[in-house]
């Protein structure tokens, strides 16, 4: 597969098939979180059919699937969706369904009208296109439907990528602004996020504030796996021969104040609901 090279690296599908393991045991139990939320704000019924775009390892499709609920979860990452079929085999005997397909989330191979609701968690903000993965997901939901779409904002209260930037700082001196920001942080102000659910045909009724709390084995133990998104792969092998000394600096720092076993480290991010229109 040729990669396309002006993507930064969590925007290009191919190497999210190498961080499926690693992913699924570093980062989904805090994405997950986010969806429970997003979830409980969208509030499909039991028996109702959703789509989960940008589904990953398929953490907020079995969460939805063990309230009852039918999922269609689509990933462009062949090995993310391999994951989900695997996942729901184990669980086969629950209420809901999934189903797995790989698929384009800005060009969806599906019937106008077809869900009863849709969700992403940081799925189609990733998106190069992300209005238009948002108008597909619009598209695809029945009239009347509500849409609830993730977000981070307040990157400066992610607290890991904090205290991995103050640990380079230490190593290297203060370093200066990137030049590029993060396709993750492209609609972190509520305006921006407002408008890029309504260009895509959604009437926005709320854009909700989330802060949730990641648990985590030790210090070490995420300084071992930090890799665990392409993006934060390209992080730590930007590190070069520092890497050693900025990740003690991370576990040393981490230690202090939370010590040498479980460590509780706090996110934010804003979850949008939007509803589709009624037909005219």
């Amino acid at each position: 597969m040729t990669l396309k090279t002006d993507l930064q690296p969590d925007q290009q599908t191919a190497l999210w098939d190498d961080h499926v393991a690693v992913y699924e045991s570093v980062f989904e139990p805090l994405t997950t979180a986010f969806g429970r939320r997003a979830l409980d704000l969208l509030a499909p019924r039991t028996g109702s059919r959703i789509i989960d775009v940008g589904a990953g390892s398929g953490g907020v499709a079995l969460l939805a699937q063990s309230r009852g609920i039918d999922v269609l979860a689509i990933d462009a990452s062949e090995r993310m969706v391999e994951r989900i079929r695997e996942r729901a085999d184990a669980v086969g005997g629950r209420p809901g369904r999934i189903r797995a397909e790989v698929m384009d989330g800005a060009a969806l191979t599906l019937p106008d009208d077809s869900f009863d609701a849709g969700i992403s968690v940081f799925g189609v903000v990733l998106l190069p296109d992300a209005k238009s993965g948002v108008r597909e997901m619009t598209r695809v939901v029945r009239p009347g439907a509500p849409v609830a779409v993730v977000t981070w904002t307040e990157m400066e209260r992610y607290e890991l990528a904090a205290r991995l930037l103050d640990a380079i700082a230490a190593v290297r001196g203060p370093q200066p602004p990137p030049m590029t920001l993060p396709a993750q942080l492209r609609f972190r102000e509520p305006a921006v996020f407002q408008s890029l659910l309504a260009s895509a045909g959604l009437n926005v009724k709320s854009i909700t504030r989330l802060e949730e709390q990641w648990t985590l084995p030790s210090a070490a133990w995420i300084a071992q796996n930090v890799a665990f998104a392409p993006g934060m792969s390209a992080m730590v092998r930007g590190l070069g021969h520092e890497r050693d000394a900025v990740m003690q600096y991370f576990v040393s720092a981490l230690e202090r104040d939370q010590g040498p076993g479980e460590v509780t480290l706090s996110a934010v991010a804003h979850t949008g609901i939007g509803v589709k229109p009624d037909a005219q």
